[in-house]
């Protein structure tokens, strides 16, 4: 089983320079940044509360909610409040993660009519074109939500805590 890292470093592979953009081996590798990233945002998702903030100084809330849960997937959306008297959020992302294989997706119920991503008519949500545009996306925000500093602690910190345990 490789560690996080070792799968990042996966990305300078030289067979990976011969498989062509856009192309279902490249999003697959995609998802698994994806669901890499989203398990730094939230180590233990699988027992997080059903609606979740991160709270960072000087930066937006950042708002995770579990809509589902089963032994093997989780489904999350993620958004944050901008302006809370408008109630404006964006981006507002449907995501599933799955668990056993390791990798996470933007969800094809995903409202995506305000993103503008594409010229033109939108492609439909089942293409690769549409998978690969919404998740490079999701791939740079999680970055981005990362690099402010946005972490989800799971129950178990927040019981170790209350406690007054020191982790």
């Amino acid at each position: 089983m490789l560690s996080s890292a070792a799968m990042l470093s996966l990305r300078d592979h030289p067979l990976l320079d011969r498989i062509p953009s856009r192309s279902f081996a490249t999003l697959m590798e995609l998802y698994e940044g994806n669901y890499i990233l989203m398990r730094r945002l939230a180590p233990s998702l699988r027992h997080l509360q059903d609606s979740n903030i991160s709270r960072v100084d000087g930066t937006v809330d950042l708002h995770l909610r579990v809509h589902e849960r089963s032994p093997y997937t989780t489904t999350v959306s993620m958004t944050h409040y901008f302006d809370l008297e408008e109630g404006a959020v964006e981006p507002d992302l449907l995501l599933r993660v799955y668990h056993d294989a390791r990798v996470a997706e933007v969800m094809p119920e995903t409202p995506v009519e305000r993103f503008r991503l594409w010229n033109g008519d939108q492609p439909d949500p089942r293409s690769l074109e549409w998978r690969w545009e919404m998740n490079r996306f999701l791939n740079r925000w999680l970055r981005y939500c990362l690099g402010e500093g946005h972490r989800f602690a799971g129950c178990e910190s927040q019981l170790a805590s209350a406690a007054g345990v020191q982790r």
